[in-house]
């Protein structure tokens, strides 16, 4: 450190000296005045540290950016979605005609029909094959017929409890009458089985043919898809209630 130097900072300790600081390592060799060289190294290290707080700050920004971009994405896909949802069931609801609209009020009485005729069925009273059957029949039409009453409260339409009288009788779809119930019912143990198995038989070859009329005549997908599956259901049915009948 020159004389000059010197004298002015032994003369004034508040002299910046940060001139020396670049040159030399620290002024404490230079200067008796601890505080003046302390103030010194904090300048030396607060501008050697400037570089690393930058990247720091940089960083914390560009996750913070990111965690906006994400959060904003999700909230556009939730949206869009929710929007592709509504659309969906707008189109699905629009899509049905009168053809399917039959179908679905015909079909509900007609299952309710197969339903009562399965819980006649007592096991141990009957062969396990008809037991087995009546099973399989609730199991495949309990849930078709909550499917065909969602149908309905979508399409903003009322169940018509009176549909399975409208369609013709027990000539065109298989709809037993109320006599053909009783008889049923009182029907003598060995009498039953027959009787049970003729009937439910012309029974699932109604709802065969009014499963293939709204394939034909209707335009919702979801109704062509459960009229599909009672053809399959019931047309493997009658196969086997054919054969269950021929052993008799």
């Amino acid at each position: 450190m020159t004389a000059a130097v010197r004298a002015s900072t032994e003369t004034s300790p508040w002299l910046d000296t940060r001139a020396d600081a670049v040159s030399n390592d620290t002024v404490a060799l230079e200067t008796p005045f601890t505080f003046c060289s302390a103030s010194v190294t904090c300048r030396t290290q607060f501008w050697h540290d400037m570089p690393e707080m930058c990247r720091t700050v940089s960083a914390m920004r560009r996750t913070l950016l990111l965690l906006l971009v994400v959060v904003a994405g999700g909230c556009s896909v939730g949206d869009d979605s929710s929007s592709q949802r509504q659309a969906s069931v707008s189109a699905d609801s629009a899509a049905h005609n009168e053809a399917d609209v039959a179908f679905v009020q015909g079909m509900i009485p007609h299952h309710e029909q197969a339903l009562q005729m399965a819980d006649m069925v007592s096991r141990g009273k009957v062969s396990t094959e008809l037991a087995d059957l009546a099973d399989a029949i609730r199991a495949a039409q309990q849930p078709e017929i909550d499917q065909m009453q969602a149908l309905l409260a979508e399409w903003g339409v009322a169940i018509d409890p009176h549909a399975g009288h409208k369609m013709g009788g027990h000539s065109d779809h298989g709809m037993m009458t109320d006599d053909d119930m009783a008889a049923l019912a009182s029907a003598s143990a060995g009498e039953f089985e027959r009787m049970w198995l003729t009937m439910m038989i012309e029974h699932h070859e109604g709802a065969v043919v009014m499963a293939d009329e709204v394939i034909a005549g209707g335009s919702d997908p979801r109704v062509r898809t459960l009229a599909n599956a009672v053809v399959a259901q019931q047309s493997e049915e009658i196969s086997r209630m054919k054969a269950l009948l021929a052993g008799r």
